[in-house]
């Protein structure tokens, strides 16, 4: 590695293989589950290991890693992957995940590294369809990690990201970034909502189906602070 990174000091990556039948393949609410079959859960999780390696020998990006306070589903905004990875140029970019979701830093990591990746090539005139569109699959790269995490590593469930991956699956993750203001498109959140009202609409009555706890007042965003480091687990 050719930077500093202080924080990341001492992470072991252990990618030793274990049993696949003791991988849970599979992501549960209330009211419904998402199965994966294990080659998928495979490739998610060798792309996160891609993206990783990307994000530890890349010489033209510097990430700043590190965990913050706590979230619950009532402070969860700090814990959107828009919120949490900040880029501060071209090649800076910090990336703050909550404390208590450090099971699911393989999914900070793969958006962290997606995000540069679009920010390095952005097109200046880009219109907020193709900006949309271009966030749309940084997202579902975050997605791809969420379900690693959730499946192979033991992460806890958590609400509001569990969202994102049955959004993805009900085709729906287009308007749940532009309803949820997803601040990497900036006002394009808001055009695309207006333009493509049915599908908010569409989206707004999935969630109620499907995440009524997470419908209510506006989400309070908690202070992010830089602090320890993680540990990749051992996986397959």
């Amino acid at each position: 590695m050719n930077r500093s990174r202080p924080i990341l000091a001492g992470m072991a990556l252990l990618l030793c293989v274990a049993s696949p039948g003791l991988a849970q393949r599979s992501i549960a609410t209330e009211r419904d589950t998402l199965h994966f079959e294990l080659p998928d859960l495979r490739i998610m999780l060798d792309t996160a290991r891609a993206l990783y390696k990307d994000l530890e020998e890349d010489p033209r990006v510097f990430y700043s890693l590190g965990f913050g306070p706590p979230v619950e589903v009532t402070t969860a905004d700090p814990a959107y992957p828009w919120n949490a990875i900040s880029p501060t140029s071209d090649s800076t970019v910090n990336v703050i995940m909550p404390g208590n979701l450090r099971e699911a830093d393989r999914a900070y990591y793969n958006y962290a590294v997606l995000r540069m990746r679009m920010v390095r090539g952005q097109d200046p005139d880009a219109s907020c369809d193709e900006l949309v569109e271009a966030e749309h699959t940084v997202l579902s790269g975050y997605v791809d990690g969420w379900i690693v995490a959730r499946t192979l590593f033991g992460g806890p469930a958590f609400a509001p990201m569990d969202e994102l991956a049955f959004a993805r699956d009900a085709g729906l993750l287009r308007p749940l970034l532009a309803a949820r203001g997803d601040r990497s498109i900036g006002i394009c959140a808001s055009e695309w909502a207006a333009q493509h009202a049915e599908e908010i609409r569409d989206y707004e009555t999935w969630r109620m189906a499907a995440f009524p706890d997470l419908a209510g007042p506006e989400i309070i965003p908690s202070e992010p602070a830089a602090d320890a480091t993680g540990e990749e687990p051992a996986g397959i």
